[in-house]
């Protein structure tokens, strides 16, 4: 496959997924998704959102945005859990919050 195949089947599947998540979500099935799987979704989804980001233009409009569909507790609870995975802290999360916001002016 062609590279804009692999990024066409990814879009298409994650349209699939999320419809799938929101069905489990609203089924109350959530304990039967096992932890190693939802380990797997989120590691894929960050490596693929920072990639996305590293390799967009400064300012460019392609460059991926979280939105508002993520409450702040959901947001929160993700941004500890990668922080604890990483033995980090709330002063390198500051280091790290300067190195990536946006210039001012953009």
């Amino acid at each position: 496959m062609s590279p804009s195949e692999e990024s066409a089947k990814l879009s298409a599947l994650v349209a699939q997924l999320g419809l799938q998540i929101e069905r489990t979500i609203q089924a109350g099935e959530l304990a039967q998704v096992p932890p190693p799987d939802i380990t797997q979704l989120v590691s894929g989804a960050v490596r693929l959102y920072a990639m996305s980001v590293e390799e967009a233009e400064p300012g460019a409009e392609t460059a991926p945005v979280i939105d508002d569909t993520v409450s702040t507790t959901e947001a929160m609870v993700v941004a500890c859990a990668l922080l604890r995975a990483h033995h980090l802290n709330p002063f390198d999360l500051a280091l790290w919050f300067q190195r990536t916001a946006p210039q001012r002016g953009q």
